[in-house]
């Protein structure tokens, strides 16, 4: 009886070993890119009061958890419409952009900023981070168009048109005023801008009419950077099938949060990697895995079980091993969707 014991322990160490040695082998192969997270706000303002975990984010942590890139985001709290409101939005926002460039170039033997697929690629072969740069909230920009190009100049790549309440540019999903209705006229303006320079439209925090106008109105595939299944947690600021479906029937992305508030109503220390996995399966059988992928929101708010921080992010890959997916399959979740995204930006804004 103890020797059918012991060969069980063996047989159970070996197939986490050969498990581990997997998960390891594909990550050499795969680019894997996070969509979200929000350490700019705590490096740029550091004594800046905050309800959430900090330090779950850096080059070092993305080495460690087999992760090649990820969207840093410039983020604004939503404030007043108003011009004082703006130049202060603009302030924050451009603080947090160039601390990002400054983190950079204080690790570059670790990573850099990455402005195209090329620049992913470069820096995966180099064994090196990509920090790829977004905005969470437009509210930044105002009413001035101009801003969309100044924002591409420093490096934007992608940006969230709202946060917790309606600006300028679109109604946001936790705002039950419905300002606008969805859209703006300029909220339209700066799709359109955004499309003509090569940038992506991400609707994590828009209102349901606003992330299904922004779908029929932008002329390339928008991202949901970080959101969850409204079906499995009915929340605001999850997304309905409806928006799921019209996301994916335009070639967009739904990227999943790791976070307790995207994923379940139980307590924090007991939502882990099994409800992450529920919510992705959910998307593939609903679009296809073709139109899912990981947005952490770390240092805003994520990190669950299992997947407390960036160096932990390898974890969902076995987790997904573990479920039957493909390494195929894995690898366009991981960052082969993000980067077909970032290129249909890139293809169409050089049509102009």
């Amino acid at each position: 009886m103890k020797l059918i014991f012991l060969i069980g322990l063996l047989t159970q160490a070996l197939f986490a070993d050969s498990l581990d040695r997997r998960v390891e082998q594909l990550h050499d192969v795969i680019i894997s890119i996070d969509t979200h997270n929000d350490f700019a706000m705590n490096y740029a303002f550091p004594g800046m009061e905050t309800t959430v975990a900090k330090g779950q984010v850096s080059f070092e942590l993305m080495k460690e958890g087999r992760l090649d890139g990820a969207f840093f985001a410039a983020y604004q709290a939503q404030g007043p419409c108003t011009e004082e409101g703006h130049v202060q939005a603009k302030f924050l926002a451009d603080s947090m952009l160039l601390s990002l460039h400054r983190y950079a170039a204080e690790h570059e033997h670790l990573g850099a900023v990455a402005y195209s697929v090329e620049d992913v690629m470069a820096l995966k072969a180099q064994r090196k981070a990509a920090m790829l740069l977004s905005i969470e909230n437009a509210y930044c920009m105002g009413e001035d168009i101009s801003l969309v190009e100044h924002y591409y100049n420093l490096g934007v790549r992608m940006v969230g048109l709202t946060h917790n309440g309606d600006n300028c540019i679109a109604d946001a999903a936790t705002d039950t005023t419905r300002t606008h209705g969805g859209l703006s006229p300029f909220g339209r303006q700066v799709i359109e801008e955004m499309n003509r320079l090569g940038m992506i439209v991400d609707v994590s925090h828009a209102s349901r009419e606003a992330c299904l106008q922004s779908v029929e109105w932008s002329k390339t595939p928008i991202m949901a950077s970080h959101s969850g299944v409204y079906a499995l947690k009915p929340i605001p600021r999850n997304l309905t099938d409806k928006e799921i479906i019209a996301i994916a029937e335009k070639d967009g992305l739904i990227q999943i949060s790791i976070g307790r508030y995207f994923l379940s109503t139980l307590p924090r220390a007991e939502v882990g990697i099994p409800h992450l996995i529920e919510h992705i399966n959910y998307v593939v059988d609903l679009v296809g895995i073709d139109h899912v992928g990981i947005g952490s929101d770390f240092d805003g708010g994520g990190g669950i079980v299992g997947v407390e921080d960036m160096g932990k992010m390898k974890a969902i890959t076995r987790a997904l091993l573990e479920e039957g997916y493909s390494p195929r399959e894995i690898g366009k979740l991981w960052g082969d969707n993000v980067l077909r995204l970032l290129e249909a930006a890139r293809k169409y804004a050089e049509s102009f």
